[in-house]
């Protein structure tokens, strides 16, 4: 599975998330501790904001810790909201199209999980994606169709609405087939502003979710507020991180975080 992490805050270069810190995410691209797969390798992607509405967005197929050229971003890059995601890949091809984050006009979306019998269910499930955001389908990837068919769904209006929307018409349509793999997300999608963070699954066995504030070096950091969603702590201070429970979802705004349930 994969590995990633939405940051929102005071703005911090890149790097001190992707490599600075104790349990970084390019290291946890090498060594997951909580995943099945230990190494995410198949490609990688950033996603941050700045003074456009619009974020800009860097993908490649290098494995994370084999990119010069994401180390070399990553130092001169500034942001207070980005999202940040090392793939390890289900079945679909290594391709710069797969890579997460995926984007639309201001938002972005980036999974780790998979929809079970991707490939049975594969053309039921697209025909969920309205047609006027299918244009955008560039990928063959089980993850960019859950982010057309939420927008599909209202997710610019309505994001938890929109996901748990989206997770019930998949599910359907997995056990219309009989499909036995479990549906597995762990989610974060943002607009800019506020960020939703996902977790679900139809097994209980959803991939891990973590929402705290590790030490970014920001100078101007308040006591309390809240500053990183990701899928494993990028340090081995337990006071630092706290665990969303399964079939839970998380709101971050301001500094701030609000949990609700994932249920339909």
């Amino acid at each position: 599975m994969c590995r990633w992490l939405a940051y929102a805050g005071p703005a911090i270069f890149l790097e001190d998330l992707l490599f600075e810190q104790e349990y970084s995410l390019v290291q946890q691209s090498l060594s997951a501790r909580e995943s099945s797969w230990t190494t995410n390798g198949d490609g990688f992607g950033v996603a941050w904001y700045g003074s456009r509405r619009h974020p800009g967005l860097f993908k490649d197929i290098l494995p994370a810790w084999n990119d010069s050229n994401l180390r070399s971003i990553a130092s001169q890059i500034e942001s207070r909201l980005f999202f940040a995601h090392v793939r390890a890949s289900t079945g679909t091809s290594v391709s710069r199209s797969n890579c997460h984050p995926f984007s639309f006009q201001n938002w972005v979306f980036m999974h780790n999980g998979k929809i079970g019998g991707w490939h049975t269910c594969r053309k039921d499930i697209e025909s969920l994606i309205h047609r006027d955001f299918y244009t955008h389908r560039v990928g063959t990837t089980d993850s960019e169709a859950l982010f057309l068919i939420a927008l599909s769904e209202g997710l610019q209006d309505n994001p938890e609405l929109a996901m748990s929307t989206t997770l019930s018409k998949v599910q359907d349509i997995m056990n219309e087939h009989g499909v036995d793999e479990p549906l597995r997300v762990s989610a974060a999608c943002a607009d800019g502003n506020q960020i939703w963070g996902f977790r679900y699954s139809n097994d209980h066995n959803s991939p891990s979710l973590y929402f705290g504030t590790p030490n970014t070096h920001a100078k101007d950091h308040f006591e309390g507020q809240i500053n990183t969603l990701a899928s494993e702590p990028s340090d081995n201070d337990a006071s630092h991180w706290t665990k969303v429970e399964e079939s839970s979802g998380v709101h971050w705004t301001g500094g701030k975080v609000r949990i609700f349930p994932m249920s339909f």
